[in-house]
């Protein structure tokens, strides 16, 4: 971070101590399990990565598998650059695919995720609202290096040819402009990006926050995914400066007036600069919310009351502020300064990025906070720490604790501290899609991959081979939930990559597997079968014939024998394995064969 050095306040981690909860210890609320098979990649880019780390994630092919993008840099404020990795989902497994999908670029010579860059952050967002997810990068000590690395990067989805294969990212440096101060080129050193429309014309445009050296920025989307500079006609001189290096930054709408506003750390002053009602896109009031030792700011609805709430971590303690509501001028009454709870122990200082997440599926969202702070070397001198939101009254000012004790972890079951030291930054996403949040933790020295316990297991194993379509396209079928017999489980099985706007069902039943010769395909359902119509396609907005139809089945609803489902009794008993296949029409092939098979999944239900 340009080598500067930020006053620290020890004082504020002490104090932390006044506030140890007196809960009962052993409150097991969220579980975890590490599954180092779930990460598939080479060592020094995989389990054993050693550089500083910072992820984002989406469904980059729409296969209904959430995938990660890991960027990377040498740690701390040094400026060797390292290559991006591409993490795609395979069913349940990260598995590196970079060079398969992510080395196109506009640039010669340039090899996209593969060329080294100074990475420090990542935001997710669909640039061109295409439908397909792209990449945008904040880059920093890029000083006398070309701009195709010294500045930030735009990553366009290609999405997916004419088989339906996905055809990956592709680099095009046009889309970010040279970023300029009075009127010369300028090497930014950003620490943060993040995307949301602040103009209302439904196309996310960008916001940079910088150390100092080219000021924060505000990059406006033309519509079709390009960017200029507009950061001197919408923000004020003192909103975009950066002489107290800014450190991290969001595009939220704060006072929920529909607006998007924005949101900045900086040591000593977290900002609020927010969207003008009657000039959408220009920002005029600017409000000062935290005074401390902040550095990483982040947003999310605490108290389910339909505001977004702050956490800031500290380089003391770390706080997070209540949004009670709006003043005269439409700017945030935010609540006092509250630091977390402890059952025993305290914070330990220098957080690094904050998470606004619901672990344990209550509905009500905790805090992870990581311990590394990028600008400094401290590996090894903190924790990652989780703190759990218990909930209460909607709308209160509730406290987060969190529940581990002196001998070990007790809250989130699975874990120690010593599996949480030295977090760079962290990931939370459904890697195994049974709708809880599991965690790859990016840490100075490794990476780990840990699986979320807390729902029931989804037991699904897939088999038999699908019938390639008259497209050239694979059928896959997939799930998404935890299966449990519950009505309000919904528990779905999906399939993806068929023929769009086409007829399909779902064959299901509960007497084994099959691999029964049918219609020019394997049938892998053995009788007798259900049969559930569809209920959605995805691909039905798109007048190609190609393979972008998306088809969801809710199996709880064919339980009871709803939404033209065969009823299966058996469905809603725990413990029944249940074996599935997506079956499709295909006029592209002559008849009795003009249908298409997926290949096939078996699952046990639970609870």
């Amino acid at each position: 971070m340009s080598g500067m050095q930020r006053t620290v306040v020890f004082g504020v981690v002490a104090g932390a101590l006044a506030h140890v909860a007196s809960a009962q210890f052993n409150n097991n609320w969220v579980g975890f399990n590490e599954e180092p098979a779930r990460l598939v990649a080479a060592s020094n880019i995989g389990a054993l990565d050693t550089q500083e780390k910072d992820y984002g994630v989406g469904d980059f092919d729409r296969d209904g598998w959430v995938d990660v993008i890991c960027v990377r840099k040498e740690p701390f404020s040094t400026a060797g650059r390292r290559v991006n990795v591409l993490f795609m989902n395979e069913r349940g497994t990260l598995v590196d695919r970079t060079a398969q999908f992510a080395t196109g670029s506009d640039v010669a010579g340039d090899q996209g995720f593969l060329t080294p860059t100074n990475d420090r952050d990542v935001t997710i967002t669909d640039v061109n609202l295409d439908g397909w997810l792209d990449v945008v990068t904040a880059t920093t000590y890029g000083s006398g290096l070309p701009k195709a690395v010294s500045h930030p990067r735009v990553y366009l989805n290609l999405g997916q040819g004419p088989t339906g294969n996905w055809l990956g990212f592709f680099y095009e440096s046009a889309r970010i402009p040279t970023i300029l101060n009075s009127g010369s080129p300028v090497t930014p050193d950003f620490c943060a990006v993040s995307a949301g429309d602040v103009t209302g014309d439904g196309y996310p445009d960008l916001y940079f926050v910088d150390y100092g050296n080219a000021n924060d920025r505000l990059l406006i989307n033309d519509g079709n995914g390009f960017f200029s500079d507009q950061t001197s006609t919408r923000l004020t001189q003192q909103m975009s400066e950066s002489t107290g290096f800014g450190t991290s930054g969001e595009i939220r709408d704060l006072n929920g007036d529909g607006r998007n506003d924005l949101v900045k750390d900086m040591p000593g002053d977290v900002r609020a600069f927010y969207n003008n009602p009657n000039n959408q896109g220009f920002f005029l009031i600017q409000q000062s919310v935290y005074g401390g030792a902040g550095y990483h700011v982040a947003s999310g609805d605490l108290n389910r009351d339909g505001r977004l709430d702050l956490v800031v971590s500290d380089d003391g303690a770390d706080r997070y502020l209540y949004n009670t509501g709006n003043d005269g001028l439409g700017r945030v009454i935010w609540g006092p300064a509250k630091v977390f709870d402890f059952v025993s122990g305290f914070d330990d200082g220098f957080g690094g990025e904050a998470h606004v997440v619901d672990l344990d599926g209550d509905s009500w969202n905790d805090v992870l906070i990581t311990d590394v702070d990028v600008d400094i070397p401290n590996c090894g001198s903190g924790r990652l720490h989780i703190y759990h939101n218990p909930g209460g009254v909607i709308g209160s000012q509730i406290t987060l604790r969190e529940e581990a004790g002196t001998s070990g972890w007790f809250g989130a079951v699975g874990l120690t501290p010593g599996d949480l030291s030295s977090t760079h930054d962290l990931a939370a996403l459904d890697i195994d899609n049974d709708g809880d949040l599991d965690l790859v933790l990016g840490r100075c020295d490794t990476t780990n991959v840990w699986m979320n316990t807390t729902s029931c297991p989804a037991a699904v194993s897939f088999y038999c081979t699908a019938k390639v379509n008259s497209l050239g396209c694979t059928p896959e079928i997939g799930f998404r939930g935890e299966p449990s017999v519950s009505a309000a489980s919904g528990f779905e099985i999906n399939a993806h990559f068929v023929r769009n706007q086409k007829a399909g069902v779902l064959f299901y039943g509960v007497n084994g597997p099959a691999n029964t010769p049918f219609q020019g395909g394997v049938m892998c359902v053995q009788g007798p079968v259900r049969r559930a119509i569809t209920i959605d396609s995805g691909g039905a907005a798109s007048p190609a014939d190609n393979c972008s139809g998306v088809y969801r089945f809710d199996m709880a609803a064919f339980a009871a024998g709803a939404l033209g489902g065969s009823p299966l009794p058996a469905l809603s008993v725990a413990g029944t394995t249940v074996n599935c296949q997506f079956w499709g029409r295909d006029p592209g092939f002559a008849p009795p064969n003009n249908t298409t098979l997926s290949d096939a999944l078996s699952y046990t239900t639970c609870p």
